[in-house]
C-alpha cells in the first residue's frame, strides 16, 4: 500500500509521496519499510513522477531504475532522447510506458493474455505530471501496469483549472475532500435513497481546493492529505502500509521541478 498524490492549481503543480513499502512472501506478510522512493524527478524538464503498487523490476527499486531512463532521455539515442524545448507529456509517457512496461515489465511478468486473471501483487503505476514545452498549465497522465496489459490516460488536462488525484490507500483523502466515506453511496442506496437524489446529496459538499491557491499552499496541504492518511493507517486495524517521511516537490513553468522535502541516506551537501 502507499499514498501518492497529485495536486493542480493555477500556478503549477505539486507531488507529494510517503515512504512506506510492503514486503510479501507469497501470501504472508513479511515486512514494512519505510525509506522507499516514490517521486521522481524527470531531469532536464519541469516533470516528476510518481509511482505506486509494485515496487521493483529486475530486483531493483522503481526508484532505482528511474536513473537508466532519465540517462536515456538526456543522451544522443533519438528513439529515447526529449528535446526540451519541444515535447509533449505524451512524449514523456511514451518513454516511461516503453521502458518499464515493454521492457522490464512484459519480461518479468509476462505479455497481456485475453482473459488473464488480474494479480494485485503484480499492479505498477505511475502518475507522470507537469508542463509540456508550448503549454502554460500542467497536465497529469496515469501508466497503470498490469498482466492484462498497460492502459494509459490523461488525468487531468492543461484546460483543467484544478483538480487532485491520488493512489493508495484512498479512503482518508476521500472524506477530507469530499466530506464523506467512500461507502457511503451504497450505504444510500441501501437505505432505498434514488440513485439521482443521492448523487445532488453527495455533489454538494463545498471543495477544499481552488485555482487561485498559491504553490506554497498547494504544498501545505499536500503535505496535510498525505500526513493524515499516515495517522488514519497508522490507527487503522492490521500493518503500517503507509508511512512518514513525506516527500514533496513543486513544479512550476519557469522554476522547473524543485524538491520541498526529501529523505536522504546521505548528508545534504551531497544532493548536489
Amino acid at each position: 500500500m502507499t499514498i501518492v498524490v497529485a495536486l493542480k492549481v493555477g500556478d503549477g503543480l505539486v507531488l507529494g509521496a510517503d515512504s512506506a513499502s510492503t514486503l510479501f512472501t507469497g501470501p504472508e506478510y513479511h515486512n514494512s519499510y519505510f525509506n522507499t522512493e516514490k517521486l521522481i524527478r524527470v531531469d532536464g524538464l519541469p516533470v516528476g513522477a510518481l509511482t505506486f503498487g509494485l515496487g521493483a523490476l529486475k530486483n531493483r527499486s522503481v526508484s532505482s531504475l528511474a536513473n537508466d531512463l532519465k540517462r536515456r532521455i538526456l543522451g544522443d539515442d533519438a528513439a529515447w532522447k526529449i528535446d526540451p524545448t519541444n515535447y509533449t507529456l505524451e512524449d514523456v509517457v511514451d518513454r516511461f510506458k516503453r521502458y518499464y512496461y515493454d521492457e522490464l515489465y512484459v519480461a518479468e511478468h509476462g505479455a497481456a493474455a485475453e482473459g488473464a486473471e488480474e494479480d494485485l501483487g503484480a499492479i505498477m503505476g505511475f502518475f507522470i505530471g507537469g508542463f509540456a514545452s508550448q503549454n502554460d498549465s500542467s497536465e497529469v497522465w496515469r501508466i497503470l501496469l498490469t498482466r492484462r496489459g498497460c492502459s494509459v490516460v490523461k488525468l487531468i488536462d492543461a484546460d483543467t483549472p484544478w483538480d487532485c488525484v491520488w493512489e493508495g490507500a484512498r479512503e482518508p483523502i476521500q472524506r477530507v475532500l469530499f466530506g464523506y466515506s467512500s461507502q457511503i453511496m451504497q450505504r444510500l442506496l441501501d437505505a432505498g435513497v434514488q440513485q439521482e437524489i443521492a448523487d445532488q446529496l453527495l455533489a454538494s459538499m463545498e471543495p477544499l481546493i481552488n485555482g487561485a491557491m498559491p504553490i506554497q499552499d498547494a504544498v501545505d496541504f499536500v503535505d496535510y492529505l498525505i500526513g493524515v492518511t499516515c495517522g488514519y493507517v497508522r490507527f487503522a486495524p492490521g500493518h503500517m502500509t503507509v508511512a512518514k517521511p513525506i516527500d514533496i516537490a513543486a513544479i512550476t513553468k519557469y522554476n522547473g521541478f524543485k524538491w520541498i522535502s526529501r529523505k536522504l541516506y546521505y548528508p545534504a551537501a551531497l544532493n548536489k
